[in-house]
């Protein structure tokens, strides 16, 4: 009768034990419905500010993987949000007239970026005029003497026709007009390309976006302009003038956006992301 009594006492303690959940375990964690391999590209402009917001919501959402967050440029980030090729887009430029025409992508702000002229962090001059820039650039000032530096002829380097980077730089140094750039300036479609001709040809000058590389390459330097340096705080101030703002970019149709997406722009537009941003 004892053996029988303990056997029935075991069992009344294990349901019981089933009952309170798992022999008095915690229940499994729930799954985060935002878990999931997300892909968000756009123009390099962008970048900082985008990784700085991309970091924070991950660290609320670990289960999510943000893939690509590379400098693919403005033109290519729209059209990827397009063709729903990636997620989410981000570029350093207003939408154009063609764009917002179109009506498929809206425009998210998350703060401005800038042109930097930039040169060689030997070269002795670290202070033009924005004439000066202007004439360097078309060609009508061809030497380094003739702006006070060491005598030896200007290496221009430009981006590519339509980068942010090159839109800016022709909306302050000529007003907005199409310049007629020098004939042997040389094209380069890439951040890091023009850094490494700089360091290559040390008598280069080129236009480079100020972010976190190009601000802590210890190898180029900013020119100040008018007095202005090409400084992070005076960008965020806006009292240096080349500068374009940044935006995400993403479809119109609702529809279209993933969850994960519309609850990271909800965070970007809230208190939360709004802090980060005004940290940059």
């Amino acid at each position: 009768m004892r053996s029988l009594r303990t056997v029935s006492l075991s069992i009344t303690a294990a349901l019981f034990a089933m009952s309170c959940g798992t022999a008095g375990l915690p229940a499994p964690a729930t799954a985060d419905p935002f878990a999931g391999q997300y892909i968000v590209n756009g123009g390099g402009g962008a970048l900082d500010n985008v990784k700085a917001l991309a970091d924070a919501f991950q660290k609320q959402h670990p289960a999510i993987t943000w893939q690509g967050l590379a400098d693919v440029g403005s033109n290519a980030g729209v059209n990827l949000v397009v063709s729903g090729e990636t997620d989410l887009g981000y570029i350093s430029r207003d939408l154009t007239d063609a764009e917002k025409l179109a009506g498929k992508v809206e425009a998210l702000p998350i703060g401005a970026s800038g042109t930097a002229v930039t040169v060689a962090a030997s070269n002795p001059i670290k202070s033009l005029t924005k004439d000066q820039v202007a004439k360097i650039f078309t060609g009508a000032i061809s030497d380094w003497k003739d702006v006070g530096g060491t005598p030896g002829k200007i290496r221009l380097l430009i981006r590519e026709s339509g980068s942010s980077t090159r839109s800016a730089f022709e909306a302050y140094f000529f007003d907005g007009k199409k310049p007629t750039y020098a004939p042997t300036a040389v094209e380069v479609t890439t951040i890091d390309e023009t850094v490494k001709a700089i360091n290559s040809f040390k008598e280069s000058i080129g236009m480079v976006t100020m972010n976190a590389t190009t601000f802590g390459n210890a190898t180029v330097a900013f020119v100040t302009v008018d007095g202005v340096a090409a400084s992070r705080d005076n960008l965020n101030s806006g009292k240096y003038q080349v500068r374009r703002p940044l935006y995400f970019v993403y479809p119109t149709d609702a529809a279209k956006i993933k969850p994960a997406i519309k609850a990271f722009l909800d965070f970007v537009k809230g208190s939360e992301g709004q802090k980060i941003l005004a940290g940059l």
